[in-house]
């Protein structure tokens, strides 16, 4: 029995060649049903409406709009927007923006009060089992070091930076000036 290897993101999966061919088989089989039934009198629906039949234009459009009329404008009711529904217009207005676009677009004294940089202290230093650092500042935040490495030593005691980075991230800049990439989770 022939064997196709197929990789499914990390795992590799073994799939019989006979499992693979029915699967193509069958993707094979759908274009030609439709190349069938078009070929032995499948009528597309605009050969289909009466109006379609008719040579001149002015006489076509007209059965069209007996056809189809239009629909009857409904009185538009005035309402004040409440609050919910303009910050969800400003949130959808906001959609897909990058960091640096939502900043331009802030009123200046918003910027203003935008933290770039914070300075603490290391009061305790942990492990996870996978090797990153949980790092407790002394103004009470916990920061979880996403990145495992053994470049940039931290001791209780030592002075660091945390700063923003790019996408929304944040940097860990330690006394010896070596930046870590971490992440707050308390």
């Amino acid at each position: 029995m022939q064997c196709c290897i197929v990789i499914i993101r990390r795992p590799l999966v073994l799939i019989p060649q006979s499992e693979v061919n029915r699967v193509l088989r069958a993707a094979l089989c759908i274009p030609a049903m439709f190349v069938a039934l078009t070929a032995f009198g499948a009528e597309p629906a605009a050969i289909a409406h009466p109006c379609a039949a008719i040579e001149d234009g002015q006489e076509r459009l007209a059965c069209y709009d007996a056809a189809f009329p239009r629909p009857v404008d409904r009185p538009v009711r005035e309402e004040m927007p409440d609050a919910d529904s303009t910050q969800t217009d400003k949130r959808s207005q906001d959609f897909g923006l990058s960091e640096a676009q939502l900043r331009a677009r802030e009123p200046e004294r918003a910027r203003d009060k935008r933290v770039e940089l914070i300075e603490a202290t290391v009061v305790g230093i942990r492990y996870r089992s996978s090797g990153e650092r949980i790092i407790t500042l002394d103004n009470g935040q916990v920061w979880l070091q996403t990145e495992v490495t053994v470049r940039g030593p931290l001791t209780e005691g030592d002075q660091v930076n945390i700063r923003r980075a790019a996408l929304g991230s944040f940097m860990l800049v330690t006394p010896g000036r070596v930046a870590l990439r971490v992440r707050r989770i308390e």
